[in-house]
């Protein structure tokens, strides 16, 4: 749905930009500069929010991509963001018991006892 939506946003700012460039020639034909250069402006700065509305889609469209690879399972079945929250968990174990969330530890052997605070 958001797909189409900004598909159509930026259809809209296009033929903003036709019909303003439209404008601004009859405004030159009839002899009002002011008219024609403003209505030219303006459609210039219509198609620079289409370029910039195109790149800002560009990459929504990586992120969701990068997302996506960054969820799929890994070959042992776990997916990488389960790996990602066991190493930060291993490397909290003798932090506050809120950032290891109870994970178990050895605090005899612990490396990063003298670390914590």
């Amino acid at each position: 749905m958001t797909r189409h939506l900004t598909h159509a946003l930026a259809a809209l700012y296009t033929l903003l930009a036709v019909c303003l460039l439209r404008c601004a020639i009859v405004s030159q034909q009839n002899g009002r500069w002011d008219y024609s250069l403003f209505f030219s402006a303006v459609a210039a700065a219509l198609g620079t929010a289409t370029v910039h509305h195109a790149y800002h889609r560009a990459e929504v469209r990586a992120a969701r991509a990068a997302l996506e690879r960054a969820a799929r399972p890994i070959p042992d079945g776990r997916p990488l963001v389960d790996e990602v929250v066991a190493v930060a968990l291993a490397a909290a174990c003798c932090e506050r018991w809120w950032t290891s969330a109870g994970a178990t530890h050895d605090p005899d052997h612990c490396t990063r006892r003298d670390q914590s605070a």
